[in-house]
């Protein structure tokens, strides 16, 4: 994570303290998700495989694996092994630290490659896309719309669900069905895109009840990019998702043992929409989300709920060029339905909730959050708070803190706390760790506002 994602941490703390210290005086749902795009079937699920042209140079340990999806018997259901024919051609020249390019989707740095039985089992950690491409040129021809992606399940991933604040893994067994994943509690249906990008998550366990959904609102999304590397460094990018219309937040908590939790999501599934072959290599547009809650009941009858939407104008993206980025427009947020407004929940204390949300678009090469290639991401943490009922006479105090980053660049970008879960693996299966980040990048904030109402001293704090 970028050293802003720290800031973003720091902040996230600052809001939680403030919930606890908030004086005891201080005391619309939109249209259901619509259905994700139909699952990968066959080899629709391994991505097409590369092809060598005259215009593109690729790093001399980059090892092409032929027979693309055909080479492929298997992928473990924590997405980082992947078991092929060990008869394919280039196969037997991986090695740890060298890089396998078998499709769009298998590709990265080789961790660890053994014999499991009649197949050639590769585990894969994530690749900067300057470690495959060492010179080209590639760029769309036209907008790549995204109203109809593929759906690609990652199965019962081992990382599904980490503690935000250690990085330990939830422990829970991850149960498949369709696009709905539960994990420790907790239930994710994610969805995108025609209408927008988003999840509708629930989590039922000692004692805490929460349920909520989050949607990036999009009308009609596409993507367009143009990526130049020459000498193995990014010298032009350019990304723009055209589309972005909104932001809508709804969310409910309660608790009857006063107990809190503080969990990441990282949703297995990513909605993919291949570009097709630019100069042999097998782009595509993917779109991947992760979700966080945050409780702070100071009562064991805390209870708190919720609802807003605000208008977004402008595209998501950036420009690079001689070193320097560039947003692709300013972002202007406007409230169409006031969440603070919404906050209800009586409770002798004081009750809060934090939801994080996050949603990436990438341009490249790799599978789920491990794509390399050009990515922008949106990042939204709403901060709630309802003082107590106990100073309901006085004034009932209710507050919201809304954060929007916006992230992006050339390489990867993994979670902190999810690389930690992730190695923590690897090295009991003694492979290689994975790397928290590679390539270029930038964090904005483009938006953090304290809403308090009534806007009296008593609730100001």
């Amino acid at each position: 994570m970028p050293a802003s994602g720290t800031r973003r941490g720091r902040a996230t703390a600052a809001l939680l303290a403030a919930v606890l210290l908030l004086p005891a005086a201080c005391g619309r749902s939109g249209p259901g998700p619509t259905p994700p795009g139909p699952p990968a079937t066959g080899d629709q699920r391994y991505g097409a495989a590369p092809a060598r042209d005259p215009q593109v140079t690729y790093q001399p340990d980059v090892v092409f694996v032929g027979g693309g999806g055909g080479s492929v018997r298997g992928l473990s259901d924590d997405a980082l092994t992947w078991r092929i024919d060990p008869a394919a051609s280039g196969a037997d020249q991986l090695a740890r630290g060298r890089v396998m390019f078998l499709t769009g989707r298998a590709v990265g740095r080789v961790l660890d490659v053994r014999r499991a039985g009649d197949d050639l089992a590769v585990t894969l950690g994530p690749v900067d896309i300057t470690e495959v491409i060492r010179d080209g040129t590639f760029a769309g021809d036209r907008p790549v719309s995204l109203d109809s992606p593929t759906r690609y399940d990652a199965g019962t991933p081992f990382w599904a669900e980490y503690d935000a604040e250690s990085g330990a893994g939830g422990g829970g067994r991850m149960m498949p069905v369709v696009a709905r994943r539960r994990a420790a509690g907790f239930a994710v249906t994610p969805v995108c895109c025609a209408d927008g990008v988003g999840a509708r998550f629930s989590y039922d366990g000692g004692g805490i009840r929460v349920a909520g959904t989050v949607t990036l609102l999009m009308k009609s999304p596409s993507a367009r990019f143009h990526l130049e590397i020459r000498g193995g460094a990014v010298r032009r990018a350019e990304l723009r998702i055209a589309g972005m219309a909104g932001l809508r937040i709804e969310i409910a908590g309660a608790t009857d043992a006063g107990r809190n939790i503080n969990k990441r999501i990282p949703i297995p599934l990513d909605f993919s929409v291949p570009v097709g072959e630019i100069l042999g290599v097998p782009f595509s547009v993917t779109a991947n989300q992760l979700v966080g809650v945050q409780t702070a009941f100071s009562s064991r009858d805390g209870n708190i709920k919720a609802a807003g939407e605000w208008s977004l104008g402008g595209d998501l993206g950036f420009g690079y060029a001689d070193g320097a980025f560039g947003v692709t427009k300013p972002w202007n947020l406007t409230v169409r339905n006031s969440i603070t407004d919404s906050i209800y929940g009586p409770s002798v204390g004081v009750s809060g909730i934090i939801v994080h949300y996050q949603a990436a678009f990438r341009v490249g090469l790799g599978i789920l959050g491990f794509t390399s290639g050009l990515y922008a991401t949106v990042t939204a943490t709403a901060g709630l708070t309802v003082g107590s009922a106990l100073g309901a006479p006085i004034e009932l105090c209710r507050s919201t803190q809304l954060g929007l980053w916006l992230d992006y660049g050339v390489g990867y970008r993994i979670p902190a706390g999810l690389v930690k879960v992730i190695n923590a693996f690897l090295d009991l299966v003694n492979a290689g760790p994975i790397e928290e980040k590679a390539g270029i990048g930038r964090v904005d904030n483009v938006f953090n506002k304290l809403d308090v109402q009534p806007d009296v001293r008593i609730c100001r704090g």
